[in-house]
Order: structure tokens, then C-alpha cells, then sequence
């Protein structure tokens, strides 16, 4: 039992603070179409457009946070943030794969 608490602190922990909470990286893509995961470092689409010099967009590296539903299921490195609004489903989901349900820190309420 004490297992599964430090789990499911470290995993609150963890969702309180992604890695992705402070600027997206954005990447250039080559005239193909090609996406260049090596040079992943600039902070917005703008600067990769003019770093590159490039009339094409970049694409984001990380996809920003689901703000859809209250609930996510959390299986390891994989979160689904986009279709649990109530607490019981994603419980029952993360039961049968071995997973958490954790508050969707990202969530806005359309009643606020």
C-alpha cells in the first residue's frame, strides 16, 4: 500500500510539473518536409522561421497540454487529458490498463 502512495505522489509531483510547462521547442522542416528533431531549440515559431530562413512553418516539439477534460490517464509516459470527464470512467480504464487517474491540471472549467 505505501508502494502505490509514493507512486501516486511522485506521479501528482511529476504532473505539477511537466518538463514541457515552460516554452515548447519549436523544429524546422526541410523543404520536403522533413522534420530536423536535431535542432529543436527555438522558442517559438517565428524565431525557427527567421533562424532558418524559411517561408515554411515549424512544428512544435512537444504538443501543448489537452485543456478538454477534468481527468487524465496517466499509463507510464503516455497521458490521455481529452476524454475522462468524470472520475469513475478513468478509474476504470486506468484499472484495466495499469494506469493512474490524476486531476488534469490544465483543465478550465466552462462553468468559471
Amino acid at each position: 500500500m505505501r508502494a502505490k502512495n509514493l507512486a501516486c505522489l511522485l506521479l501528482c509531483a511529476a504532473i505539477g510539473h511537466p518538463q514541457y510547462a515552460f516554452a515548447a521547442a519549436f523544429c524546422p522542416v526541410t523543404s520536403d518536409g522533413k522534420i530536423r528533431i536535431d535542432e529543436c531549440r527555438y522558442s517559438s515559431n517565428e524565431a525557427c522561421k527567421q533562424a532558418n530562413e524559411s517561408k515554411r512553418d515549424c512544428v512544435a516539439d512537444q504538443p501543448p497540454p489537452s485543456t478538454n477534460a477534468p481527468y487524465c490517464l496517466i499509463m507510464g509516459a503516455f497521458e490521455v487529458c481529452d476524454k475522462y470527464y468524470d472520475y469513475e470512467s478513468c478509474e476504470q480504464e486506468a484499472q484495466k490498463r495499469i494506469g493512474s487517474c490524476m486531476v488534469n491540471p490544465y483543465y478550465k472549467s466552462p462553468d468559471k
